[in-house]
């Protein structure tokens, strides 16, 4: 499980959606494009809900590690979107410092 901090908020979901979701921002940084994403999460009782994100140029996302949970969200469907959604985005990929290319090991083709 990840937290993704945005904007003041922090909400909870699963590993490989928080990463996708971060390098969909990216992607969409470098083109100077925006999104709104409903992000599938974790409510503070354990439910399942969707939260709605605005990422693009200025999106300062910042995940860190959450509490193991057994509920563990893998939603494949919408990782799936998200890499669509990036591969049609613009011609500009991301910088990234640590040499990985978006959605590497995000969850497949």
């Amino acid at each position: 499980m990840k937290y993704i901090n945005y904007d003041g908020s922090v909400i909870m979901t699963g590993d490989r959606i928080a990463e996708a979701l971060a390098d969909y921002a990216a992607v969409l940084g470098a083109n100077g494009r925006t999104d709104t994403v409903h992000v599938p999460t974790v409510g503070a009782d354990g439910s399942i809900e969707t939260t709605t994100v605005l990422v693009g140029p200025a999106s300062e996302l910042v995940l860190t590690a959450a509490p193991d949970d057994e509920l563990d969200i893998e939603d494949r469907d919408f990782i799936r979107r998200l890499r669509d959604a990036a591969a049609t985005a613009g011609p500009d990929g991301p910088l990234n410092a640590d040499g990985r290319t978006p959605f590497e090991g995000a969850d497949g083709p």
